[in-house]
């Protein structure tokens, strides 16, 4: 009898962990649909300038700035910083909520842009 019950339990841990694993799965893919759904949307950062500006995204959306300067920048907005962004080298920002995003380089203040994120359709 203590052997019957001891492959019942054994049944149903292995049950509940194929579970736990099929569901573990379809979490995982979920989440990577939505770490790749958006576009993104190039930003050039040259002769002290962004370029487009201003640019107009969906919610869901990445902006990817990329320094074409050979002086570094640092893209900082009220929800983002990028930290230095040498020559060459770009940092991307995934915009989840819709609004008016104002940023600048706080290394050089007169660089400014704007981000415009709408709802996604």
């Amino acid at each position: 009898m203590l052997k019957q019950s001891s492959s019942k339990i054994k049944n149903v841990l292995t049950i509940l962990l194929a579970v736990f694993f099929v569901v573990f799965l379809i979490g995982m893919a979920t989440s990577a649909q939505d770490n790749n759904s958006g576009k993104v949307v190039d930003t050039a950062i040259q002769n002290f300038a962004f370029n487009p500006d201003p640019v107009k995204i969906s919610a869901g959306d990445t902006v990817r700035w990329t320094n074409m300067d050979s002086a570094d920048h640092m893209v900082v907005g009220s929800i983002f910083k990028s930290g230095t962004i040498p020559n060459g080298q770009n940092y991307e920002f995934r915009f989840t909520e819709p609004g008016a995003y104002n940023y600048k380089c706080s290394i050089h203040p007169s660089m400014k842009g704007t981000i415009t994120v709408v709802a996604k359709k």
